[in-house]
């Protein structure tokens, strides 16, 4: 609960402010006069009430809910000055900071975040940092671990406030104070959000150097020998996956050693999904059972890994296919309920790969011959057209999504992640059917993406429909109109499409609303993993084909902005439609 050493006018306005009461209701509520109120409020941080106005605040704060609570926290946070925090903390204060943390780690193990957050915050409310000594900068650096543990499992990685920048500013915070195991610990959470990121490689090798660092005590260098196996596990070739299970078994023979049952646990689970991804289904059966069997752990966060690891496993078998999705809808719901926002994302990609809904019916393709086959010189001229394809923006805070429609519903499920993590507070979905959708998305491309992103958990109220556009610049066009129907004028947007169509859908963008700031994305996927979704290499490669003619053409037709291809970009384009990749020109 919020606690006030001295009350000021400052705290006192604070106070009502989180009630929510005017000057006059403030004071009746306390039975005083309202010139009081005004008067302590009036001289702020400088003017202190009497002991007995003292006592009656303090009741006040007692009795007031936890929402109010946590927005008078909130207040004194954005209020504080130097003369409210000027007493240096008091031996008792600094026991009782202890104990939250400790609760704070104890609603996060159980996925409580808002109570860990509000223990949390509490302490940031309460001391500056520049009020600290040594202990306190060290409960200080741990609070911030902490609150970046909260971000990092809601799955906020990346960006203003988000667990990196938390987890950075721990560091700093430990290096100063040369704890160094503390320091080297907080490099491990670190290498964390890089693998969470998609970063797999380059998290591989980080924890590797981890697994050696002396700083580190026995355990954290198991965890970040198992890490390099969940690392490498990802990665997805044969040779990464064989070095995947020799870290992971290494691991596991060293949590024996040391008595941890609950990481060797987990450990079976890694494994699980590491012979899965080998095609060796029984044995990851196996070790997926022993990890359900030797559980330490009965947190919402451990049943959903679980449940989600088992499903995938479940899902690579098409005799075990119905029990997998059943398995995985229970670990989604949990998820769901519990505010796991990248256990949520990453049940969305595994359903999507196990339900290639971008895939395409033999009925809805163009009436092409089929006898062109995609060769290796063919490939490669694709992926350089891929490549140019995708704009290489990062993605940064923008004030709206805007989800183009389309036959890939995994743009609606990437729109939905990029809500999910904090980086737009509101999704736009745009899109009538086509003759590949019309079968597909029977009610519109725009409804069925957001009926997904609901499913996923984004609330209705943050996500807009635009159901009647037949075209990209009609997407762009439309949807501006529906934001300013609504009330909204956006200066910045992320731009949600197919990977392959980032280029033209800025290009679009630039050229039907020039004075909105576009940032094009996409779900991260490689070339050769979006055509395993799509199903048809040579479809594929003719949706490349067909998009380059159009960011060539369009532009001489006022209907997107120019843009520079490469040559390299033109004569692979050039090869391929000789060769008979032509069935998505127009």
């Amino acid at each position: 609960m919020a606690t006030v050493r001295r009350w000021s006018g400052a705290e006192a306005r604070a106070l009502r402010t989180a009630l929510r009461f005017s000057v006059r209701g403030f004071a009746a509520h306390l039975g005083i006069a309202p010139r009081t109120v005004s008067k302590w409020e009036s001289g702020g941080a400088t003017t202190f009430p009497r002991p007995d106005s003292q006592a009656m605040l303090d009741a006040v704060l007692s009795c007031a809910d936890a929402g109010a609570q946590r927005r008078f926290e909130l207040c004194c946070r954005s209020t504080r000055t130097t003369t409210t925090q000027a007493l240096p903390p008091q031996t008792w204060e600094y026991e009782t900071w202890t104990d939250d943390l400790e609760r704070a780690s104890i609603a996060l193990s159980r996925q409580d975040f808002g109570g860990a957050q509000t223990l949390i915050d509490r302490w940031f409310v309460r001391f500056r940092r520049s009020d600290l000594d040594d202990r306190g900068g060290y409960l200080y650096a741990r609070s911030l671990v902490l609150q970046g543990c909260v971000r990092r499992d809601r799955g906020w990685l990346r960006g203003p406030g988000a667990a990196e920048t938390t987890f950075t500013a721990a560091r700093a915070e430990f290096t100063g104070l040369g704890i160094d195991i503390r320091t080297a610990q907080t490099d491990l959470a670190l290498v964390v959000l890089r693998e969470m990121a998609g970063e797999v490689e380059t998290a591989a090798r980080l924890y590797e150097m981890l697994a050696r660092d002396e700083r580190l005590n026995t355990r954290d260098r198991a965890l970040a020998l198992l890490w390099v196996g969940t690392a490498l596990s990802k990665v997805n070739r044969p040779d990464a996956l064989h070095r995947a299970i020799e870290a992971m078994t290494a691991a596991g023979r060293r949590f024996e050693e040391l008595g941890e049952a609950g990481d060797w646990s987990v450990t079976q689970q890694k494994l699980a999904l590491a012979h899965r991804a080998l095609g060796a289904l029984h044995p990851a059966l196996h070790f997926i059972d022993v990890a359900e069997q030797n559980r330490i752990d009965g947190s919402p966060m451990q049943t959903v890994r679980l449940g989600t690891a088992r499903a995938h496993i479940l899902l690579s078998d098409p005799a075990t296919r119905p029990e997998g999705f059943t398995v995985l809808d229970r670990a989604h719901d949990l998820a769901v309920t519990h505010d796991l926002r990248h256990q949520v994302t990453s049940i969305a990609a595994i359903r999507r790969r196990a339900e290639p809904r971008c895939r395409l019916a033999p009925e809805e393709l163009p009436h092409m011959s089929d006898t062109v086959t995609v060769t290796p010189h063919d490939r490669d001229d694709a992926q350089r057209l891929w490549h140019y394809h995708q704009m290489g923006h990062d993605v940064r805070a923008a004030d709206v999504a805007i989800g183009l429609g389309s036959h890939d519903l995994g743009v609606a499920s990437y729109a939905a992640q990029l809500y999910l993590q904090g980086h737009v507070p509101l999704i736009v979905f745009t899109g009538a059917t086509s003759a590949t959708t019309k079968d597909r998305f029977p009610r519109g491309e725009a409804i069925h993406y957001r009926e997904r992103a609901v499913e996923l958990g984004v609330p209705h109220s943050s996500i807009l429909v635009e159901p009647e556009a037949t075209n990209t610049g009609a997407n762009i066009s439309l949807t501006r109109e529906v934001l300013t129907a609504a009330g909204f004028r956006p200066r910045s947007a992320l731009l949600v499409c197919k990977p392959y169509m980032q280029r033209r859908a800025f290009a679009t963008a630039e050229k039907v609303w020039p004075d909105l700031g576009v940032r094009c994305v996409s779900a991260p996927l490689s070339f050769d993993a979006y055509s395993a979704d799509i199903g048809d290499d040579r479809l594929v490669v003719d949706m490349l084909v067909g998009d380059l003619q159009r960011v060539l053409d369009y532009p001489a037709q006022g209907f997107a902005t120019p843009q520079h291809v490469p040559t390299d970009v033109e004569q692979a384009y050039a090869r391929l439609v000789e060769r008979g990749f032509t069935r998505r020109l127009v």
